[in-house]
């Protein structure tokens, strides 16, 4: 049961960077790459959750 509790958390952790990476993706989206930067590591934070789901 401990692992599932861990697994938990991490993924609201994760879900909680890639929530507040694609709102500043968003903000910054007009300007150069800075908006592309943050949705690349918010995509790539969902993309971990998701794996860590399907292994779970």
């Amino acid at each position: 049961m401990r692992d599932e509790e861990l697994k938990r958390e991490t993924l609201r952790k994760l879900a909680e960077k890639a929530l507040k990476e694609l709102e500043e993706a968003h903000k910054r989206i007009p300007e150069t790459d800075n908006g592309k930067a943050y949705l690349f590591r918010g995509k790539e934070r969902v993309r971990l959750m998701l794996k860590v789901l399907k292994e779970g």
